[in-house]
């Protein structure tokens, strides 16, 4: 069956808008863009081939409309956030958010957004759409907002037109009738079943651009009335001063907890007397679980972990075993260190080395009775990990996305950074303000060279060596170091701390491995006591 033999079938009627009723209804919230759509992602280049096709004539795609009754709400279209009333009779876009959020905030008057990717003008010498000049509007050029309507764009050439043509003017006419009569054309679906909506949506997004499997569930099982959400479960998780952690990760820790391949199809996830709004809860607990534990093994931030895979495998782990022994724990953080220093067995891919995760902690959805107890789980997942020797990092380029870079930022935070002031420096409340611009230069000279980044503000005056050797220490600038320093032989020093980064990062990786520790039980459960107790 086609897409187009389905949305006949489900009750879908068909109409045309021209632009400045579709943009009316937008911005009086009539039709509204929903949470789980993905964020705005098209360039200044798509906006402006977006008009280039209306003004042409070509056809820019059908919009797809689900017809609800809508509260008042805070409607948002990309950049452009915009208090709207109920309406009984509105829609969402399930499919044209791109196109419908370029239209609305490139053409709508009030409010003006200051964003170059929605700044669009038409050269009327060179007759195509152009982006403003140095913040400016571009000479002989109209802005399309002023297009919407005939007499805003007649006060507005009143007004800026001296320099125009007679051509430039009738140009200017028919850009404006070529823009206000261009019509849109939408299915409107109808069908109050979102079972039948879901399917609208899947049908439409695979044979379009790909969604990730978090809109997909957002869709299935998210609704605009619930206060409970993957997106919520995220925004509550940054109390923990961990930073963020990107929804994907929180929807496979949810799919995790509750048991058996990650990876699943979504749509027949929960059954009819199933609340997703009590797992969400589920999932936030263990979560912050997760995040207390990664913390305790040395990791305080979230830009600081070289990898987020074993997030979900924690998740499931914590939910089902939320108090663990301190043994446990401590062979759970040999894991959690042996699989980031060898990428989990990264051979193989991250998707196979998370469901073989999740399957040993929690190998069945919906029967717990199946997981091992903490120790077998934790025994397991040390199992599965390949052998490994600590190997030096590279420390050029030093790129902060990366997990080696991570490696040497991490072994750097056991020196236990100072300020300028020799006060204890609170990593993650830095990174969690800045970012990695709290991973600042020592010296003039590269960023991409790990011996002149640290732990040092960009704030702070760069380093002289002049500073408390407590402090130099500290940021792993031996005293050799410190003397090239004060020469300013910012070569020598460089050569002098990459050899005390490689040195300390090697260490530290070695130490985190633990090659050759005892893997066994709890001593609680080894202790056999006497049959006459």
């Amino acid at each position: 069956m086609t897409n187009e033999d389905f949305l006949s079938q489900s009750g879908s009627t068909t109409t045309t808008w021209d632009i400045p009723t579709l943009v009316k209804y937008a911005i009086t919230g009539r039709v509204r863009v929903p949470q789980f759509q993905r964020s705005f992602v098209w360039d200044a280049q798509d906006v402006r081939k977006l008009f280039d096709s209306i003004y042409r004539g070509f056809p820019i795609g059908t919009l797809l409309l689900w017809q609800q009754a809508l509260p008042a709400s805070v409607a948002r279209f990309g950049p452009l956030s915009l208090d709207v009333p109920a309406h009984s009779d509105a829609y969402w876009v399930i499919d044209g958010q791109q196109r419908l959020t370029s239209l609305v905030v490139a053409l709508a008057s009030e409010p003006a957004i200051q964003d170059d990717r929605f700044d669009v003008y038409f050269d009327l010498s060179r007759r195509r759409f152009v982006g403003p000049v140095r913040g400016a509007r571009p000479p002989r050029s109209i802005p399309v907002r002023e297009t919407l309507e005939s007499r805003r764009l007649l006060t507005w050439l009143r007004a800026n037109g001296e320099d125009f043509s007679e051509e430039d003017l009738e140009m200017a006419d028919r850009l404006g009738g070529a823009i206000r009569d261009y019509r849109v054309p939408a299915y409107l679906v109808a069908e109050a079943d979102e079972k039948v909506l879901r399917e609208v949506f899947d049908r439409v997004n695979s044979s379009g651009k790909p969604i990730s499997r978090a809109q997909v569930f957002h869709a299935l099982f998210t609704r605009e009335s619930d206060d409970s959400s993957p997106r919520t479960v995220v925004e509550n998780l940054q109390a923990a001063g961990f930073g963020r952690i990107e929804e994907s990760r929180v929807i496979q820790s949810l799919l995790a907890i509750r048991g058996g391949d990650v990876q699943r199809d979504l749509h027949d996830e929960f059954s009819s007397n199933e609340d997703p709004t009590e797992w969400y809860d589920h999932t936030e607990q263990s979560l912050f679980r997760v995040i207390e534990f990664i913390k305790s093994c040395g990791i305080p931030h979230a830009l600081l972990l070289p990898l987020t895979l074993p997030i979900p495998i924690l998740a499931a782990f914590f939910h089902l075993h939320p108090e663990p022994d301190t043994w446990t724990k401590k062979l759970l953080a040999r894991w959690l260190w042996r699989g980031l220093i060898s990428g989990f067995g990264r051979e193989s891919g991250q998707t196979p080395a998370l469901r073989r995760g999740v399957r040993t902690v929690n190998p069945i959805k919906g029967d717990q009775s199946a997981a091992p107890g903490e120790f077998g789980a934790v025994k397991q997942l040390l199992d599965i990990l390949p052998t490994m020797q600590a190997s030096s990092l590279p420390t050029t380029p030093f790129i902060t996305k990366t997990s080696s870079a991570r490696f040497i930022l991490l072994s750097l935070l056991t020196l236990r950074p100072l300020t300028p002031n020799a006060e204890a420096l609170d990593t993650a409340e830095s990174l969690d303000r800045s970012g990695f611009q709290s991973v600042g230069q020592l010296i003039p000279g590269s960023r991409s060279d790990a011996a002149n980044r640290g732990f040092w503000a960009p704030e702070w005056p760069q380093l002289n060596g002049q500073e408390e050797p407590m402090i130099l220490h500290s940021h792993a600038v031996s005293d050799l170091a410190s003397s090239y320093l004060r020469d300013k032989n910012y070569d020598q020093f460089r050569v002098a701390r990459r050899a005390e980064i490689d040195r300390l990062s090697k260490t530290f990786m070695e130490r985190k491995i633990e090659d050759g520790a005892l893997t066994r039980p709890p001593l609680d459960a080894l202790i056999v006591g006497d049959e006459d107790e």
